[in-house]
């Protein structure tokens, strides 16, 4: 069968991929930056085990919901220093155990048994790359499971179902497949018929893509994954639109989210381009974003400042 760039050309030498200098370099790179996030975690961590509520939010805080919040705190603390500390670990043994070239012979078995091309480096390469995807997800599967309904659910965050999970990481595989790998192959042949030029294209192909990607991800990339509507006509909807208009902000559309289905955490972000910009509101947080608007709309600044934001129950963003 005739392959797209059929002309076969010998594969990279994995036995030796990067000289140990580097290698062990790199290696101590990524240890020395965990050892520097887990100071930060730590001394994060010895912070809120203070347990005080600070003066300026005892107006919209309760003691109860401010022990509340520091509880999830620490054990979202504690989650993430035990997986820094096990990722790191994988990390280091898997580029000290010759894990890429381990990949690499592995890739070859993998198109044998597809009836592929295993001499052809962009279907090798193809290969390579996805038994990384798949090794990196069966690693953070784990954590993601016990961090989403096990630590979310102890809290009362968690609103996921195992299927919607599941379906998840279906539809990233998807994505990784039809969209990462001709994007990989594009990258591939660019390395092969650039020369000394390589940088320069690369640069242009990297920001080429980043700019496709803007346009494609929140109009069919995220409602694969969520359900956007239009905010509908009404109070708030007005006060968002005043706001901006307030701001200057280029707002052309406004979007709610149903976050609802898989936590109950409220967030809102805003996306596009230039003068093109969207607001996406999770719909956990609309009920009680209107106080928060029209405050801003129609006071001045000091007197926000000083009467903060409404409650809002256990969670903020």
């Amino acid at each position: 069968a005739m392959w797209p760039f059929s002309k076969p050309l010998p594969p990279p030498q994995p036995e030796d991929p990067v000289d140990g200098m580097f290698l062990w370099g790199f290696l101590g790179f990524v240890v020395v930056l965990w050892a520097f996030e887990l100071y930060i975690e730590v001394r994060q961590r010895r912070h809120l085990r203070n347990g005080v509520l600070p003066t300026d939010l005892e107006p919209v805080v309760s003691q109860q919901e401010f022990q509340e919040a520091t509880a999830y705190s620490l054990d979202k603390n504690a989650f993430r220093m035990l997986h820094e500390s096990l990722n790191t670990t994988a990390v280091v043994l898997f580029y000290a155990m010759g894990g890429l070239a381990m990949t690499w012979r592995l890739s070859s078995t993998l198109c044998g048994a597809l009836r592929l091309p295993s001499d052809n480096e962009y279907v090798r390469s193809l290969a390579f790359c996805f038994l990384l995807f798949v090794k990196s997800t069966v690693e953070s599967a784990p954590f993601d499971l016990y961090e989403t309904f096990v630590l979310e659910d102890r809290h009362g965050f968690n609103k996921q179902l195992f299927s919607v999970w599941l379906s998840d990481q279906g539809k990233q595989a998807g994505l990784w497949v039809f969209l990462g790998g001709p994007v990989l192959a594009a990258i591939i042949w660019i390395i092969k018929v650039s020369g000394p030029n390589l940088h320069l294209y690369l640069s242009a192909f990297s920001l080429t893509m980043v700019l496709v990607f803007m346009g494609i991800y929140p109009n069919f990339i995220a409602p694969l994954f969520n359900e956007f509507t239009p905010l509908k006509d009404g109070e708030l909807k007005t006060a968002i639109e005043q706001l901006a208009s307030a701001h200057k902000f280029p707002l052309k559309k406004l979007f709610v989210v149903d976050g609802s289905t898989r936590s109950s955490h409220s967030n809102a972000y805003f996306f596009g381009l230039g003068s093109n910009k969207r607001v996406v509101l999770y719909d956990t947080l609309a009920p009680d974003l209107l106080a928060i608007v029209k405050a801003d709309t129609d006071t001045d600044t000091t007197a926000d400042t000083k009467k903060g934001p409404p409650k809002s129950g256990k969670g903020a963003c």
